[in-house]
């Protein structure tokens, strides 16, 4: 066995990037009322693209998007080695993804994440923060899974592993075709905000109430953070290399333990994410540690008649939960991405990202929510599973903070 160097291991950037993650999800907490989960977020333009795109209380999700996409690309024109990853290719002890390790770990993540409620950002950062014991168990579920399937799959394997002598960092860089498609993908969602905010509310319609107006101004007031919250969140995934494969493979395979060159940055962009969203919890009403005369019971953003935190209650620990959380756990070893990093490539125009886990996880989180429905016939969908919004005023809300359509009684035009 050798001496363990740490060589790879950066906890400086580690934790401060970390702690950029864990600050994106305080600033939609704190002024939205919102988690931030990465795998529900980019699902649901697939999923449910008619109330993403066109219900105003999504409206945000479009402009984080945008904001998320645009950092990506500035941070890359500023640090243009960013996603340079010196390690895989160097050392023969480094795992590579190969074409079908994109695709079966895309669907894997898809399926898992979509049963098990989660990805690393929404049980990881926000779920553990909140002592949430359910996501306590998701996050030893996929962490169980990954580390054992990185660590037990030899570097070798033809299937779904690339020989080390073969990778070419050239070929993992953005072309004109994934480039135009982002960028159209991107303005068709610019387009849909345009279209949103060009709308207006009609105080005209009958049975209009003036909460159905305050609900409409709310769902204004989150562009902004939400902006924000991208900005941080892709920055933070950038800084703490969680972009970057030999950093993720380089802390799930505990073989490289024995081998003195075991990587654990990603024990310190978790600390981080979580020590951050942990402190905005305590100004939150109902979740903070020690007492808090000033713990919010309403969002900073949000009029506090009709605002309301979106913070999931469901404490049931089941077998979709496990089940899902190791099948994600085994997307997340065989390919080495999870939702959050897999935004900033596809943003930057990664090839794989995008022709190969993308589509697959949209396939696998597709017949995820088909197999719940199946497991679970006549039950809650996954929304009213997993969140119950807790008006200001101290009632119980929805289920979700968003519906189907058009959410107010009164018109938009």
């Amino acid at each position: 066995m050798k001496t363990m160097t740490l060589e790879y291991f950066t906890p400086v950037t580690g934790l401060v990037g970390g702690a950029f993650i864990g600050l994106s999800a305080a600033i939609l907490l704190l002024f939205n009322g919102d988690i931030l989960g990465a795998s529900g977020l980019i699902s649901s333009f697939v999923l449910k693209p008619k109330s993403t795109l066109l219900d105003p209380t999504n409206q945000w999700k479009l402009f984080f998007i945008i904001a998320f996409f645009l950092t990506s690309r500035v941070y890359l024109w500023i640090v243009p080695d960013a996603l340079h990853d010196g390690r895989t290719g160097v050392d023969s002890n480094m795992q590579i993804a190969s074409s079908l390790g994109f695709l079966l770990g895309g669907f894997l993540v898809g399926f898992g994440t979509r049963l098990g409620n989660g990805c690393t950002t929404g049980h990881g950062i926000c779920g553990m923060a909140r002592l949430s014991l359910r996501s306590f168990v998701g996050v030893m579920s996929f962490m169980f899974t990954g580390i054992l399937f990185a660590s037990v799959l030899p570097v070798s394997n033809p299937h779904v592993r690339e020989m080390p002598h073969e990778y070419v960092f050239e070929k993992y860089a953005a072309t004109t075709a994934t480039n135009a498609i982002v960028s159209v993908a991107v303005a068709i969602v610019g387009m849909f905000a345009l279209f949103g905010m060009t709308r207006k509310f009609s105080s005209s319609a009958v049975n209009t109430t003036e909460n159905e107006m305050d609900e409409w101004k709310n769902s204004r007031r989150k562009i902004i953070p939400s902006i924000g919250a991208a900005i941080v969140f892709a920055s933070g995934l950038l800084v703490s290399q969680m972009t970057i494969y030999s950093k993720i493979f380089g802390f799930l395979d505990f073989s490289l333990i024995p081998k003195g060159s075991w990587d654990p940055t990603l024990v310190m962009v978790m600390g981080g994410g979580f020590l951050v969203s942990l402190i905005s919890y305590q100004w939150v009403d109902g979740y903070n540690l020690v007492k808090n005369s000033n713990a919010l019971k309403c969002p900073l953003g949000q009029k506090d008649t009709v605002g309301k935190f979106s913070i999931p209650t469901n404490k049931i620990i089941d077998g979709k939960l496990i089940l899902g959380e190791a099948i994600f756990g085994l997307g997340w070893g065989m390919a080495g991405l999870c939702p959050g990093p897999a935004m900033v490539l596809a943003s930057c125009g990664h090839p794989n990202v995008l022709y190969r886990w993308w589509p697959m996880f949209f396939v696998g989180s597709f017949l995820a929510e088909k197999a719940k429905s199946f497991l679970s016939p006549g039950t809650p969908s996954e929304s009213s599973e997993s969140a119950q919004d807790a008006l200001c005023s101290g009632e119980n809300g929805g289920t979700d903070g968003s519906k189907d359509g058009n959410s107010y009684g009164a018109t938009l035009s």
